[in-house]
């Protein structure tokens, strides 16, 4: 049990991080794409999962990874800088983004793991939160550019329609979904009714302000995949205490 839940808490850990950023980044104007996004995925999930399984899960494998990870994908970015549009893709290039992207991955390991890991209730709720909401959110930002991807748009293209207006509502959706799943679980004590009502939710809210039902359709999966990548990372990390 434990590689297999060491990589489902690499994964939480990596799309949650790359969630922020890319909210970050969308808010703040600065480009994001498919090809970007895919090698910071690579990275850090990479450096998480290589941690957790050659040292393990704890606070200082934390802070360890969340400086690795970022220096790792800023030298492969500087290398790689080349290739990419400087007047369309202005992405990492200034050194001070290693320390937002070494904050952004203290934010989201720390929230995996107190989940898990902490004895206060609001702490594993509040945790629960960030990690569910934001990695649902970061499917949800890899559906729309996969779909510009298949629509045989070009990434300059693309990274102009990928905008923060785009990923706004999913990001209402999701975190007003989450903590309705949540809070429905703390007051009811309900089995399986707190994922229902989080999917249910998120997708209801997708489909009414957006009017994309196949996003809404998605966003039903993504968010029941969040669960179980979460609920079955912690019975195998509790399992090991």
């Amino acid at each position: 049990m434990k590689p297999y839940s060491n990589f489902l808490f690499s994964v939480a850990v990596t799309a949650v991080m790359n969630a922020l950023d890319m909210i970050y980044h969308l808010a703040t104007g600065w480009a994001v794409h498919l090809n970007y996004v895919a090698i910071k995925l690579t990275v850090i999930f990479l450096t998480v999962w290589l941690i957790t399984q050659l040292i393990g899960i704890g606070k200082e494998e934390g802070i360890v990874a969340s400086i690795f990870g970022p220096l790792m994908f800023y030298i492969y970015y500087l290398y790689a800088g080349a290739t990419l549009n400087r007047e369309v893709f202005k992405l990492d290039e200034q050194f001070w983004f290693v320390f937002l992207h070494i904050a952004l991955m203290l934010i989201a390991y720390f929230a995996a793991f107190y989940f898990v890991k902490s004895k206060k209730h609001w702490v594993r709720s509040l945790s629960f939160v960030i990690t569910a909401s934001f990695a649902s959110i970061a499917l949800s930002a890899l559906f729309f550019m996969i779909k510009m991807r298949l629509q045989g748009l070009d990434e300059e293209t693309a990274a102009r329609l990928m905008t923060f207006s785009l990923i706004l509502m999913p990001v209402i959706a999701y975190i007003v979904g989450i903590v309705m799943g949540v809070l429905a679980d703390n007051l009811l004590k309900k089995k399986h009714l707190d994922r229902i009502l989080a999917t249910i939710t998120s997708s209801i809210i997708i489909a009414f302000a957006t009017k994309e039902f196949m996003h809404a359709i998605f966003a039903f999966f993504f968010v029941l995949i969040v669960y179980y990548v979460i609920h079955t990372y912690k019975k195998g990390m509790a399992s090991e205490a």
